[in-house]
């Protein structure tokens, strides 16, 4: 449940903060007041694209801030606990878009990829705008619609883990078949190169170490030199090496400590520097004892290195990626040594698992069927409810070829609606009006989402086009929505208004130099105003008080 959002220089909001309960929260104010500029923030925070558009004209950054509490969400708990991302009780996303460089996302508290953003995002929040439609329209949608509202999911996944076992070993069958000829030119290009670098007996080792040793032998003179010239320095000189000036200095604090003991952390801490002297140069005369002499040594590297440099741009690589482009190679030339027996015996391979396939895809189809048939009995239960009388919906099943099965199974389904009686039945995506659009979304979405886990829903003005008795129905089933999840509505109507648990107005101030949206939270008298300002406009009169108080109460 979305408990918080923090929003800060975003489009017209200076600052803002709102706390969130469960149940129908309702959002209303004057069209251009900016309700919708808070699902918009949310929208980002979930894991939608921004650019420094959104960030308010005199700032250089914007920050949206959302908190859920997801105690009894046991899949998002667990896909946090699968990136090491898990939170103790609540969820907090947070998203800060900047002007000059790319936009940062954090899940609780920790930097994460926009990826992971919306995937998470898609499993707390489900934004239903103004445009819902447009997603409904879309046929993957609507087998997606339809296989949650029938529990398919297993089924469903089934196939498509089916498919893609089919392709992969179809293109390995294929690949397989490539003529003869052309499998020996392929195969004797690839026992050469494979040969070629097998000759070099490559190591993953080498090639990450022996740049470097090219390096160090290369300045072998010089580290042997420097070493010998600062052990002198350090240590070995007689006379003025700085150990021996350390113990001097040392020696004369240790007699004066006797007079002071004020001295006792100086000599301590000179004793220490003694003994850290004594242990570096310890460990420059094992480093210089163990610097390589050999003067072939160099030699040989630096021809090793010549070499693997030439085979390198011989395959268009860098040296480190040499193993694994052997690697590949053999491993495409093991696949070309492949029999003819073993073509056949993939050839069996592909055909059985075509066929088990085959027969997941007409099981779930067959369910699909079934699901289909209380789809369009539910939601043309809702359609009526309306205002849609004598409208129908219904899903439409096409079945595809074998040849033309894809990874979803054999169905394309098209969600058809009638609106009036006598007119015949037509692709959702080719009904003109608005109205009937959002009526459709809004009849699908309140069927369907008994089956969905999302805990937050959120209606953007998806009453647009009704009116009336019709309103009124929606706001009904939007509160009996809320009875199973979240809900909040950002709404024109007053009788939508009237059915909300908790009711936020949002008003526009202006001034000389900044214009700010402001939210404010309305209870008794003052959501009475805000009603029958719905209602009656500017003219606020007695009577559409009256009219608010009893849409309020009933």
């Amino acid at each position: 449940m979305l408990t918080h959002i923090h929003i800060r220089n975003f489009a017209i909001i200076s600052e803002l903060d709102v706390d969130f309960d469960s149940g129908l929260t309702v959002v209303t104010g004057e069209t251009g007041a900016g309700k919708s500029i808070m699902i918009d923030a949310l929208s980002l925070v979930l894991g939608d694209r921004a650019d420094a558009g959104v960030i308010r004209a005199d700032q250089d950054q914007a920050e949206i801030i959302a908190q859920f509490e997801i105690n009894s969400l046991a899949s998002v708990n667990s896909w946090l606990t699968e990136q090491s991302l898990d939170a103790d009780g609540d969820c907090i996303l947070r998203r800060v878009i900047h002007r000059e460089k790319s936009a940062k996302a954090f899940i609780n508290g920790r930097p994460v990829t926009l990826q992971m953003m919306k995937e998470l995002g898609e499993m707390l929040v489900d934004i239903h705008g103004q445009h819902a439609h447009q997603a409904l329209s879309k046929r993957p949608m609507q087998l997606k619609i339809l296989d949650e509202f029938g529990q398919l999911g297993d089924q469903a996944e089934k196939v498509t883990a089916l498919w893609k076992t089919w392709r992969d070993m179809k293109r390995q069958y294929e690949a397989l078949r490539e003529s003869q000829e052309e499998r020996e030119d392929r195969k004797a290009l690839l026992s050469y190169q494979v040969q070629e670098l097998d000759e070099m007996q490559l190591t993953d080792e080498e090639l990450t170490s022996i740049e470097s040793e090219h390096k160090r032998l290369s300045h072998l003179a010089e580290l042997q030199a420097t070493t010998e010239k600062q052990l002198y320095q350090l240590y070995q000189s007689d006379s003025d090496s700085l150990y021996n000036q350390l113990s001097s200095a040392l020696a004369e604090l240790q007699s004066m400590e006797q007079m002071d003991n004020q001295l006792t952390p100086s000599v301590e801490l000179l004793h220490g520097a003694a003994i850290q002297i004594q242990e570096a140069c310890q460990s420059l005369e094992s480093y210089l004892g163990q610097l390589d002499q050999d003067p072939e040594a160099f030699h040989h590297v630096d021809q090793r290195l010549g070499s693997l440099h030439t085979l390198a741009r011989k395959h268009r690589l860098e040296i480190d990626q040499l193993m694994e482009h052997y690697q590949a190679l053999a491993d495409e030339l093991a696949s070309l040594d492949k029999s003819s027996v073993e073509t056949e015996s993939l050839a069996k391979e592909l055909e059985a698992i075509e066929a088990k396939w085959l027969k997941a895809a007409e099981k779930l189809s067959s369910s699909r069927q079934k699901a289909a048939k209380q789809l369009q009995k539910a939601v043309n239960h809702y359609l009526q409810e309306l205002g849609m009388q004598g409208g129908k919906f219904e899903v439409d099943f096409e079945r595809l070829g074998n040849d033309n099965a894809q990874q979803s199974g054999l169905d394309k389904i098209t969600f058809m609606i009638s609106a009036n009686p006598g007119q015949p039945l037509q692709p959702l995506s080719k009904v003109a009006s608005g109205g009937e659009l959002s009526r459709m979304s809004l009849a699908i979405q309140v069927v369907t989402h008994n089956d969905s886990s999302i805990p937050c829903l959120i209606f953007d003005e998806v009453d647009v086009g009704i009116g009336g008795g019709t309103a009124e129905v929606v706001g009904k089933l939007l509160a009996e929505l809320s009875q199973r999840a979240q809900v909040l509505c950002v709404t024109h109507q007053a009788q939508v208004a009237a059915k909300g648990t908790h009711h936020f107005s949002v008003a526009k101030s202006n001034t000389t130099r900044t214009t700010q949206t402001q939210i404010t939270k309305l209870s008794g008298d003052e959501r009475m105003e805000e009603i029958a300002r719905m209602i009656g406009g500017i003219e606020i009169t007695d009577q559409t008080r009256k009219f608010a108080k009893e849409m309020l109460s009933s």
